[in-house]
């Protein structure tokens, strides 16, 4: 049955044409290198992990009511985790890789979907886990130099963007982890496309699949440590690797600071560094490690870079104590700041596997918290690393939220939760992976104010990202297999596509 949203919207969404264009030539003068210069070429938008697309843009009123409009893809994408763009009207979406989903899909995969209609242009299988035994999880999906990089399981791989041909792939090493108790969640790059990834690894003999083994196996104890990858991608060759101090959760963070690249990793409990001189990637013990957590919090998901700080967001596995958001210096590891800005009520349970938006520009971090249902956004000194709660609202979500827009005005989008279940670390127990509802809202950065909110829907890939679109339109992966595509625009006003 449709809902209200995709009623109005009556049938795809193309977008407006001509705020695309304004999109696509602003990422084209945007400085990010070494992604391509596409709205939404990383997975969060830069290697600092800031989760901020300044040239994507909000169609709807920051005064005025907002209607949504929806459209839900024809084509079953199961299960679409991530999202990239190369042009206007090229977009690749990664699935088939989401280990909490029921049934367990087989194969990753990468598939081209023409923007609108949401249909599949083509789709390139990377492996089956039925035949390879493989441990599966969701890995990464890229636009680099005009080619699709995707990583799964040990693999990395090279797409041709236009035809979906796999044109080169890397088998790259776990260290003490066997292959088939290992897989790569994601990759970073420095700003000369050196290309930096780790692997996740799976206690010996256990047989869970997806992220969720990460918990459950019952020898977690015996769990190998990570191996640090470092890839050149032009000779599609390891470089150099190393041993991580201890299995890492959080994906990798990557950053040129004072000229030098480093590598941040957050651990269970200490924050890593990690130097590539070029030649060699090793652990700077000049600078960390640093332990960030206070009692009874757990690991971060992974750092941001705001500047001279690493920013981290504790409790991204279930705790009884409030979250915190750390600020670390990368010049001095000795000057650490932290805020607590969402306490609990007796009984309520911290939890979110995401990571907080870095708006660097306007001084402001924005952080999430599945227990309390909150989503806050505070204000950073960035001299001395100090902050303060700016405003807080109700919202629960357990994915990443992006900000989009020019700095004057931001907005933050993210998802919002409505289910009956008291502790987040519940909500992913239903037959499709969750067990609530879920809807989008759009809010003012700068203040907090709801703009907008879609209908309810099934929910989306669990701890995953919301992704922006050219033209306005934000889009999100269902765990049921579908893409959603959202667009705001103006009650009072009838807006041109054109």
């Amino acid at each position: 049955m449709l809902t209200p949203n995709q009623i109005a919207a009556g049938g795809p969404l193309p977008g407006n044409y001509t705020i695309a264009l304004q999109e696509a030539k602003c990422s084209a003068e945007e400085v990010n290198p070494p992604w391509y210069p596409s709205l939404n070429s990383y997975e969060q938008h830069d290697s600092n992990r800031t989760k901020l697309y300044a040239c994507s843009q909000f169609t709807g009123s920051f005064t005025d009511p907002n209607t949504v409009y929806a459209y839900k893809s024809p084509d079953v994408y199961y299960t679409p985790a991530m999202m990239v763009t190369r042009g206007m009207n090229e977009m690749y979406v990664y699935g088939g890789a989401a280990g909490n989903a029921n049934p367990l899909p087989s194969s990753a995969f990468v598939a081209r979907i023409e923007p609108g209609s949401l249909k599949e242009l083509w789709r390139t299988y990377l492996i089956n886990t039925n035949i390879t035994g493989q441990w599966f999880g969701v890995g990464a999906i890229e636009s680099f130099g005009g080619d699709v990089l995707a990583i799964t399981n040990t693999y990395l791989y090279k797409l041709n963007g236009t035809t979906g041909a796999v044109e080169e792939i890397l088998n790259l090493p776990t260290g003490k982890s066997q292959p088939y108790d290992a897989y790569f969640n994601g990759m970073s790059a420095w700003p000369d496309g050196t290309l930096v990834m780790k692997n996740l690894a799976r206690a010996p003999g256990c047989k869970e699949q997806g992220f969720f083994a990460l918990f459950n196996c019952p020898n977690i104890n015996e769990t190998p440590p990570s191996a640090i990858v470092v890839v050149d991608p032009k000779e599609f060759k390891v470089l150099d690797w190393i041993e991580a101090e201890q299995m890492i959760g959080g994906r990798i963070t990557a950053t040129q600071y004072n000229g030098k690249n480093y590598a941040y990793l957050s651990g269970s409990s200490e924050l890593y560094r990690y130097e590539w001189n070029g030649k060699n990637i090793a652990l700077d013990k000049s600078w960390g490690p640093v332990p960030y957590l206070l009692p009874g919090q757990t690991a971060a998901s992974n750092p941001g870079i705001m500047g001279d700080w690493v920013i981290l967001q504790t409790n991204g596995g279930p705790s009884n104590v409030p979250l915190s958001i750390v600020a670390i210096s990368q010049a001095d590891a000795r000057k650490i700041n932290r805020i607590e800005p969402m306490p609990l009520k007796p009984g309520v349970e911290s939890n979110i596997p995401s990571g907080a938006a870095l708006d660097k520009e306007n001084s402001r971090i924005y952080a999430m918290d599945a227990g309390p249902r909150k989503v806050v956004g505070i204000d950073i000194d960035q001299k001395t690393g100090k902050m303060s709660l700016a405003w807080s609202a109700d919202q629960a979500t357990l994915g990443w939220m992006p900000l989009i827009g020019p700095a004057n005005h931001r907005v933050l989008v993210g998802s919002n939760i409505s289910t009956n279940i008291t502790k987040p670390s519940e909500w992913v127990c239903g037959p499709t992976g969750a067990n609530y509802i879920e809807q989008i809202q759009w809010r003012d950065a700068a203040t907090g104010k709801l703009l907008a909110a879609s209908d309810f829907f099934s929910p989306m890939i669990v701890g995953f990202m919301i992704w922006p679109g050219y033209g306005g339109l934000i889009y999100e992966g269902l765990n049921e297999g579908r893409i959603m595509a959202f667009q705001v625009l103006p009650e009072s006003k009838t807006t041109s596509t054109a």
